[in-house]
């Protein structure tokens, strides 16, 4: 946050993430710093991103966040 380097930084000037970093914040807090709420706000911030346009390097491994299984796979 301070510097604005890491995963997102070709993000930042195309999508600015002052509004999803103080979402998460205000939401983390509450929830005790639950990854449940950090890596779905990682996540938007990730897809909207992309959707702009910009690269998005590997945020999951410092974040600690692991990619979620689909739930449609079955098997047999």
């Amino acid at each position: 946050k301070k510097n604005f380097q890491g995963p997102f930084k070709a993000c930042h000037h195309l999508v600015k993430p002052q509004d999803f970093y103080r979402n998460c914040l205000y939401d983390v807090c509450l929830g005790d710093g639950a990854k449940q709420i950090l890596c779905p706000v990682l996540e938007a911030y990730a897809s909207t991103c992309k959707k702009h346009g910009a690269v998005v390097h590997d945020w999951r491994t410092p974040s600690g966040c692991r990619k979620p299984w689909l739930s449609s796979l079955v098997y047999v």
